[in-house]
This record gives structure tokens, sequence and C-alpha cells, in this order.
């Protein structure tokens, strides 16, 4: 990440597909995806809500949104599984293989993009932008795409994952839910409270702050554990228990200040559509157990959860 007059300018480019006029006209479409991938397991005995539903939802949106296509979902869940995984590695040189081919796909169509005329996709937005009457270099532009991309399906993956998982898990909540009991913004407030998809990110300081007569000094590295801090008893009463009907305004899992989260309102869209057409579709719902934990240790989610409507 970067502060000051560069980052105003990255923040400029791609901020327009994420207010709240932009996401609103995605609304429509996200019901539709749901919808389409929820028929492909209404006859299904058990299926897997990571699977068929939370990863595929977000994946097909900010494909659309950038301008990529969706032919290969599968190719894309392996390139957004091994940035994550590079991230938390002792050895990210694992997985160069795979984002070397990711850069090398986003690029190619980056310069496709830069050579016809400017159009409505993110992608082609950032192929064009200049700074200085010049272009982003081609590293800049590839490194801003994948981290939209990267950013804009696995968190919000892990946001729907983890709701239905604490929804199905803990004692009627589901089917407080399906009678309409339970406010959606609040739950998925608390839920990103209570099992925030990404625990900490990494840093640097831009002064030296002094914690009770700690000094760390400016440019140091440090780790913010936004986990941590949404368990924080002197801000949450009883922060170790999964309450609904808590009030989700200091929640951090969105981050705060100029670095806030670009997606939050789409992703908290995504997981109420989600949510919603579960709770029409199939009612009765249930986990058949807890799935798998997603491997990477910075991030808190589901990478399998089977499930029944059964």
């Amino acid at each position: 990440l970067s502060d000051g007059v560069h980052h105003t300018y990255i923040r400029r480019i791609v901020q327009p597909d994420f207010l709240m006029g932009s996401i609103k006209n995605l609304k429509t479409r996200l019901e539709d995806i749901a919808d389409e991938l929820l028929n492909k397991v209404e006859n299904k005995e058990v299926w897997d809500l990571h699977d068929d539903l939370s990863f595929p939802l977000p994946v097909i949106i900010i494909c659309e949104i950038l301008g990529i296509p969706t032919d290969d979902i599968n190719k894309f869940k392996k390139w957004a599984d091994a940035s994550i995984a590079q991230m938390c590695s002792d050895n990210p040189n694992d997985f160069e293989e795979e984002l070397q081919d990711m850069d090398k796909y986003l690029l190619d169509l980056m310069l496709l993009k830069r050579n016809e005329k400017e159009e409505e996709s993110l992608l082609s937005r950032i192929a064009h932008a200049k700074i200085d009457s010049k272009h982003l270099s081609n590293d800049e532009a590839v490194k801003l795409t994948r981290q939209i991309f990267v950013a804009g399906n696995e968190t919000t993956t892990s946001l729907i994952s983890n709701l239905v998982w604490r929804l199905l898990s803990i004692d009627n909540l589901w089917n407080d839910f399906i009678e309409d009991k339970i406010n959606i913004e609040d739950a998925i407030s608390e839920s990103l409270r209570f099992d925030p998809p990404i625990l900490g990110l990494f840093k640097t300081t831009s002064k030296d702050v002094d914690i009770e007569g700690s000094i760390i000094p400016k440019n140091t590295k440090i780790m913010m554990h936004y986990g941590a801090a949404n368990r924080d008893p002197e801000v949450f009463n009883n922060p170790n228990v999964f309450d609904v009907s808590r009030d989700g305004k200091k929640v951090l899992s969105f981050s705060v200040g100029i670095h806030v989260c670009l997606g939050k309102e789409l992703a908290k869209m995504e997981a109420r559509i989600a949510l919603n057409a579960l709770r029409r579709r199939f009612p009765n719902l249930r986990l058949v157990d807890d799935g798998e934990r997603v491997g990477p240790f910075l991030f808190w989610g589901r990478s399998k959860l089977p499930v029944s409507h059964k």
C-alpha cells in the first residue's frame, strides 16, 4: 500500500465501481447469479456451500466488474489460492509459477484493452490510466488488478461461508433467520466481527509510535490484528459470544481511514443476497459437518462446508 498523492490517484481510478450507486446497479445481476448457482445443487443430496455458492458468486461478479472472462472459474480459484498462500508462506517462491501465469494472463488482457478505445470495464480504466501523461507501468497495473481480483473474492467468500456456518451451528439461529427474527445487516456485522475473513494484515508505521512506553520506530513492519481488536472487551460486551443483535459500528474488519476496504459495500451486498437466496430456496438447510478451515494463517474461513437441504 502507498500513501499520499499516489494512493489518492490509484483509489480514484478504481473507486467508481465500488461506490453505492454502482453497487446498487449490481443487485439484480447478483440475485440472478445466486439463483443460477443454487439451481445447480437443487437436486443434490449433499453439496458444498463454499465450492457451489460462496466462492463462485463473488468471483463471477468481480470478473464482470474488471471485464475478465469467466470461462474457466477453476483457473481463477487456483490463482486466488496461490496469491493468498504466498502471503503466509515461509517460501513464497513455491507459488511463483501460478502467479506468473496469472500475471501474464492479466497483462495480455490489459495490453489488449490499452490498444482499444477505453470502455466501462475496470480493467480498461486501469489500462488507460495515466500519471503525468504516462500509463501506469505494466507491473503496477497488473499488481493492482491482481489485488482487486483477490481482495474482491476471497474475503467475501469467507464472509458468506462463515455466516452460514454460524447460523447453522448455533442453537436455533437458522430457524430464527428463516422466521425473519434476525436482522440480516446485524448478522453480517457480527459475522465480520466474530469471524473476520482476514485476521490481520502487515502495515508499516509512518511515524514513531509510543505504546505504554514501548517505542515502535517509524518504517517498522507490524501486524495489525483485526481479529483481536474485534474481541476487545473494552469495546464489546461478552466479545467471545456470537450475538446477532450487537451494534456493529466499531467492527474493524474492513480497516479504517484512507485504507478502508473499497469493496466493503459490495461484500455486504453479496452476503445479503446469498443469505436471502438460501433462506428462500432452502429453508431446511443444515450442516453435514464443519468442513475444513482455509490454510493460510492470516485468513479465517471454510475451504469446505458440506450442507444438505433435503
